[in-house]
């Protein structure tokens, strides 16, 4: 387990949701984020299949609730070298402004650094502005812009 940072209330702990339940745990925070998950089974099914590709879900656990989730993954290109890429983060809404998403960054950040990443990478929707400032107070730079094309309807979205 991961014990929190000084900066967290004395409660939160930042552990690995492996099993079916702990990602039950995850559902209500994660939803938040991805509402086109249809429902708990589905979000179950989409994190199993990822963690063949290496996603993982870390959670900032109060007690036996969830409060706040990132999903991730170790990755390599040649723009970045090796690197960790945060897909997900997401605080409940009802815990925004105590220091959890950035407790869950400082966490990945050290779990990057662990696995020898050059860099912590993730891409957040142009009209984010809340998050944008986050992720420049936490110390991270708009380095890239991200473009998209929608290729047709596919299975999942």
């Amino acid at each position: 387990m991961i014990e929190h940072p000084s900066a967290q209330p004395p409660a939160i702990t930042f552990r690995h949701a492996h099993s079916p339940e702990e990602l039950v745990a995850c559902f209500a925070v994660i939803v938040q984020l991805r509402p086109a998950l249809d429902d708990v089974e589905e979000w179950i099914d989409r994190a199993s299949e990822m963690a063949c590709d290496g996603y993982r879900v870390l959670a900032a656990w109060d007690g036996d609730q969830v409060v706040a989730v990132a999903g991730y993954r170790m990755m390599d290109n040649l723009i970045h070298g090796h690197f960790l890429y945060v897909d997900d983060l997401i605080t409940d809404e009802r815990r925004r402004g105590e220091g959890l998403g950035a407790g869950l960054l400082a966490e990945l950040s050290a779990i990057g650094r662990d696995e020898f990443c050059r860099r912590l990478v993730l891409d957040t929707a142009a009209g984010n502005i809340e998050a944008q400032r986050f992720y420049k107070r936490e110390g991270m730079t708009d380095l890239a812009i991200g473009f998209i094309k929608p290729l047709g309807t596919g299975a999942r979205s």
